[in-house]
């Protein structure tokens, strides 16, 4: 298991150590779609594909941002972290909600 122990966040420097794997499974897959679960992965995607401005996982969750990539159209759709349920029940509905956008997509 890869993730930060005790629920932290990832420090630069490891976000830094596996980005690069994500960028190579990117280019390899090259997707239409890539939801992001939580905060850090929707941060390091946006600025990646150079979406504009800043946001947070509340003002973007559910929203599809379309950018323009070397292969084509990408659609990123921010999303909570699934653990937010647990800790927030009233962001369960949102949530759910959120899933259904990428329904179309599949």
């Amino acid at each position: 298991n890869d993730r930060p122990p005790e629920n932290r966040d990832p420090t630069l420097r490891e976000i830094k150590l596996y980005s690069g794997f994500l960028d190579r499974q990117i280019d390899l897959i090259q997707p239409k779609i890539i939801a992001t679960l939580g905060r850090f992965s929707m941060v390091y995607i946006m600025e990646k594909f150079g979406v504009e401005g800043k946001y947070s996982v509340g003002e973007a969750h559910g929203k599809e941002f379309i950018v323009k990539t070397d292969y084509g159209k990408l659609t990123i759709v921010p999303l909570y972290h699934p653990a937010v349920a647990l800790y927030n029940v009233s962001n369960k509905k949102s949530l759910l909600k959120d899933f259904k956008v990428l329904k179309k997509y599949i």
